[in-house]
């Protein structure tokens, strides 16, 4: 599965903002001058905060950070989301990217929903707990039960009085990092064994079937 470095301050390697390629950055010093041919400048103070800058070694474009966030460009850091999840979950997940770094609360809120969305498409019918019991009952992996309740309750939390800080301790990028998890277990790696068991000669699946004490 893909895996998504977001940019962070001081980091050496991490995903552009800009394009989007994993690379490594260079950083400006206090009163150093940034060596690129592209840009040459110190790092200077807006409103009494220094502003420092990173050039990506791909597309050598200049990221400013203030108080270490991203300042410009604005740029969103949650990891794209996982191909195989359906459209309509993908689209909440994009939602809930859009405005992480604004609102780490509306993002997790968001991201609980995309995931009650995902039950449905797996067949689960009743409320986003219930549908968690049922898939542990089917025999769910104990790591992707712990992955969906850390996103259920952090999602409740964000829409309810809770225990959960919602500040900029909240790492809400490990949230997508979960449903893309998921999205990869629930969805992807079925199909694939499925697929690869569909290529099986037809005799052979039938002596599977009867071996399982099943009947066609």
């Amino acid at each position: 599965m893909f895996e998504y470095y977001p940019p962070s301050f001081r980091g050496e390697r991490f995903h552009c903002p800009y394009c989007h390629a994993y690379a490594a950055h260079h950083w400006t010093d206090d009163g150093l001058e940034a060596d690129t041919d592209r840009f040459s400048t110190n790092s200077v103070c807006i409103d009494q905060e220094v502003v420092y800058i990173s050039f990506s070694s791909c597309c050598f474009n200049p990221t400013f950070w203030c108080n270490e966030k991203i300042i410009y460009p604005p740029t969103r850091t949650a990891p794209p989301a996982h191909g195989d999840l359906p459209d309509d979950v993908k689209q909440v997940y994009e939602e809930a990217a859009a405005i992480a770094n604004q609102s780490p609360r509306a993002a997790c809120a968001l991201l609980r929903l995309a995931v009650e969305m995902l039950m449905k498409h797996l067949g689960e019918t009743g409320g986003i707990n219930d549908s968690i019991r049922n898939l542990v009952e089917k025999g769910l992996n104990p790591e992707i039960q712990q992955a969906l309740d850390i996103v259920r309750v952090t999602g409740n939390h964000a829409v309810h009085p809770g225990e959960i800080a919602f500040d900029d301790t909240t790492n809400v990028h490990a949230i997508f990092e979960l449903i893309n998890i998921i999205a990869d277990e629930l969805i992807t790696r079925p199909e694939k064994l499925q697929s690869l068991h569909d290529k099986l000669p037809k005799k052979d699946k039938e002596n599977i079937t009867k071996r399982n004490g099943k009947t066609q």
